[in-house]
Order: C-alpha cells, then sequence, then structure tokens
C-alpha cells in the first residue's frame, strides 16, 4: 500500500514510494525515476509520501521510524532524498504524513502505537521531532487510538485537525492542547482529508 503525493503547483509530477525508496514521474506517471533510499528506509508493506503544501519541492516520505529506518526529505523536487534525524525513542512503522501549508521546513509523523507518541512534529525538515499528542510528558489530551491523518488549516496555521480510528480531534494552539470534535461527525475511523477551496 502507498500514497501517492503530488501538488497543484506541478500537477504532472507525482510521486510514489515503495520497497526501495521513492519513484517519481514529471509526466503523470508515462516515465519514472527511481531514487534508491535501501539504507534508512525500512520498508514495512505500507509507505507514505507527501509534497509539502507550502513549497512542491519539499518532498516527505517513510515507512517507519526507530533505530534503523527513518523519514526521508528531499528539498530538489524528489530528485535526492535525506533522512532525517529519528525521535529518542523507537516508534516503528508510520501510520501516516502530513505537511504545512505555509511552513515547508514542517512536517509531522503519525503512529498508532498505544502508550507511545501518536503525532511527532519537525519545524527544521527534520532535524529533530517533538511530540506533539503528549505522550512524552505532560498530558495534551490527546486519546491513546490510531492516527490515520492530519490537516492544517490553511487560514489558521496553529489549528491542527487530527483524524483518528474514533473520529476528528482538534488544537487550536499548535498541538499545544486537544478536544474531541463532537458536532455531529460520526465516530468513525478518518483515513484521510484534503482541503478544496474553504472546504475539507
Amino acid at each position: 500500500v502507498t500514497r501517492i503525493g503530488n501538488s497543484p503547483d506541478y500537477p504532472d509530477r507525482i510521486f510514489i514510494a515503495g520497497k526501495v525508496g521513492v519513484s517519481r514521474s514529471e509526466n503523470f506517471g508515462q516515465s519514472w525515476q527511481d531514487v534508491d533510499l535501501t539504507t534508512g528506509w525500512g520498508y514495512s508493506g505500507v509507505s507514505h509520501v507527501e509534497v509539502s503544501g507550502a513549497n512542491p519541492d519539499v518532498v516527505w516520505a517513510g515507512c517507519r521510524m526507530n533505530a534503523t529506518s527513518r523519514v526521508f526529505v528531499s528539498t530538489d523536487g524528489g530528485i535526492t532524498f535525506k533522512a532525517t534525524n529519528g525521535y529518542s525513542v523507537p516508534l516503528g512503522n508510520l501510520s501516516g504524513l502530513a505537511t504545512h501549508p505555509s511552513r515547508p521546513s514542517t512536517a509531522f509523523a503519525l503512529f498508532s502505537f498505544a502508550g507511545s507518541p501518536k503525532i511527532l512534529r519537525t519545524d527544521n525538515l527534520g532535524e529533530s521531532w517533538v511530540d506533539i499528542s503528549g505522550y512524552s510528558g505532560t498530558s495534551a489530551g490527546f486519546p491513546d487510538v490510531a492516527v490515520y491523518s492530519l490537516l492544517v488549516t490553511d487560514t489558521i496555521p496553529e489549528t491542527l485537525w487530527a483524524g483518528t480510528e474514533i473520529g476528528l480531534f482538534i488544537s487550536e494552539d499548535n498541538g499545544k492542547s486537544w478536544w474531541y470534535s463532537d458536532n455531529g461527525l460520526p465516530s468513525v475511523s478518518i483515513w484521510d482529508m484534503k482541503r478544496k477551496g474553504r472546504q475539507v
């Protein structure tokens, strides 16, 4: 299973992540350039690739984050990638990746392990990661459930929406605290969220 990454700035440039790394196409899949990331890639059967919403030349990709595997980032449109730094504890397979609509150096790695951080954020292209779900320190009110998707609102960049296995959780302070969105949206798994104009 893989997520296809692309950007409205370059609609014919698409990415897929697979067993040995990332493949890049500039002509909507008619031909591909392979970027081998076997060292530190850690393929697990599920891989993720996301193009930055702030800068289409920044591309994030990964399968897992542990002692030997990393999330990778490209700053040249996916021609080359480098491994980001790890987190203070090994976490294993990613359940998602997300980017920020106005901060190209910011990305989010999502996880689903019980009793462990659920959302890590980097603000420096992966030089360091912080837990914004509250499992590495003071509780932020985030539930101990699987997280599959995350969306940063483009109108209020401090507002985060996290799609979990039990519904939507929202932070209005960039992850310092979270609350459950019980405004009629059912308690179902939210696998993905996309913006279209002012709608999600």
